[in-house]
């Protein structure tokens, strides 16, 4: 498959379940734990696909996610949260998300929604 994916998640233990199970499901995954890291990884690699929590220590993933459009259009953007209200979800969706998924996030339904963008 060999589709490239960014995962920002703070909690560390949760990003790391993510990016092993999508790792074992054929995608090449990276992540971070924070804005600043997201950014250096996206200076230095193309993603096809972003998964970004919305609330980081330093930043949202939607400020994320901007960056990311800006320099990589292409790139499909997943935003998680476990805030799940209507004004994050429209938010995300006006800067430029394809999908917004509410924690508790089910990791088959995850792999679903990125096969569906890819």
């Amino acid at each position: 498959m060999n589709v490239k994916i960014l995962i920002v998640e703070d909690d560390v233990i949760f990003c790391k379940l993510l990016t092993k199970f999508l790792s074992k499901n054929g995608f090449e995954v990276m992540d971070a734990q924070n804005g600043k890291d997201a950014f250096e990884l996206m200076e230095l690699n193309v993603f096809k696909l972003a998964v970004l929590d919305y609330r980081l220590p330093d930043m949202t993933g939607i400020e994320i996610l901007r960056t990311l459009k800006e320099k990589q259009p292409e790139s499909k953007v997943v935003l998680i949260t476990r805030y799940g209200d209507q004004e994050v979800a429209s938010k995300a969706i006006a800067a430029g998300a394809d999908a917004f998924i509410s924690k508790p996030i089910n990791p088959d339904e995850l792999l679903e929604v990125i096969k569906n963008l890819n």
